[in-house]
């Protein structure tokens, strides 16, 4: 019987499952289903002639010759990444970082000094506008910013990392409340008008959570001003017009310079969350990991600080 060269995909399934000693996780690192994953394996041992794992309840264990062959696999493909990002448009050049034109986005660009510490001064940074439902172009795009709904795969070929989901607030400019009488902790719902409440008109599930903070005023929330724009609704909120529904990533600027405060009303959480995509071929560049960094951190700590240990 001939030596057939195993393939990439089966060589990259091998280095995920080992690495996770779980399938469904490797699965999920490669943007394939567990069964693909099962089968590229069970054809790479085949192949081979050996067998890798072993089942251990509901883990899984590698065998002496995938003990054997995983270090010299690692540094292959370590090898292999190293050279697609030496050759190409990649080494030593612009980072492109895209994001959909959306209030998250106002977020990173209130910290382009904290990136530039972080950068080498001759690495240029391009930010790109990216579509929901267009693919991501990887000679354009190396790594993206997204708002996706949780259970949505994200593209394929590209590393996928949920950060956290929109979480959405009550806020109110501190003028506003001393001209009602109110301090953020006990606002009288009963004594507002529709036009004390600013809406999005574009998100939906926002105005169902609404209605809730609003279930004993004596307006509908049909009579209430809208905008059809995030930013808008929270400058009106800024210039003292009413209260606005915001997440907390996008209101933070505004809190923090004072413009805003959070009020006493129950948080919600919505489906819809804040995801990091990677293109395979930078995930290890320095450069790229030090953006990926910058946007974890940004948009959620508790998720940076548990990458960084990953990466160091």
């Amino acid at each position: 019987m001939s030596f057939r060269n195993p393939s990439f995909a089966a060589l990259r399934a091998l280095e995920s499952a080992a690495r996770h000693l779980n399938f469904t996780r490797a699965a999920e690192e490669n943007n394939v289903t567990q069964s693909a994953i099962s089968h590229q394996l069970r054809q790479l041992e085949e192949n081979l002639g050996v067998v890798l794992f072993t089942r251990k309840g509901r883990g899984l264990t590698l065998t002496k010759s995938a003990e054997l062959l995983l270090p010299r696999l690692t540094e292959a493909l370590d090898g292999i990444a190293d050279i697609t990002g030496e050759v190409g448009p990649d080494k030593g050049k612009a980072i492109r970082i895209g994001a959909l034109a959306t209030p998250a986005l106002t977020v990173l660009l209130y910290e382009l000094d904290n990136l530039r510490d972080r950068l080498p001064a001759d690495i240029p940074v391009q930010f790109r506008k990216i579509e929901f439902d267009d693919g991501l172009d990887p000679l354009e795009i190396d790594l993206a910013l997204q708002i996706a709904p949780k259970d949505l795969p994200g593209p394929e070929d590209w590393i996928t990392e949920l950060l956290t989901p929109e979480v959405y607030t009550a806020f109110a400019a501190p003028e506003w409340l001393a001209k009602r009488g109110y301090d953020a902790s006990n606002v009288d719902v009963g004594n507002l008008g529709p036009r004390d409440i600013l809406l999005i008109d574009s998100d939906s599930e926002q105005f169902s959570q609404i209605e809730q903070w609003f279930s004993d005023a004596s307006f509908s929330l049909a009579d209430c001003w809208t905008f059809s724009h995030h930013i808008w609704a929270l400058e009106a909120a800024r210039a003292g017009q009413g209260i606005v529904a915001s997440t907390d990533v996008v209101a933070r600027n505004y809190v923090e310079r004072g413009e805003l405060v959070a009020l006493n009303f129950p948080d919600f959480i919505s489906h819809w969350w804040y995801r990091l995509l990677i293109r395979p071929a930078r995930e290890k560049d320095p450069i790229v990991i030090e953006a990926a960094n910058w946007i974890r951190e940004l948009i959620n700590p508790k998720t940076a600080s548990l990458a960084r240990k990953k990466v160091m």
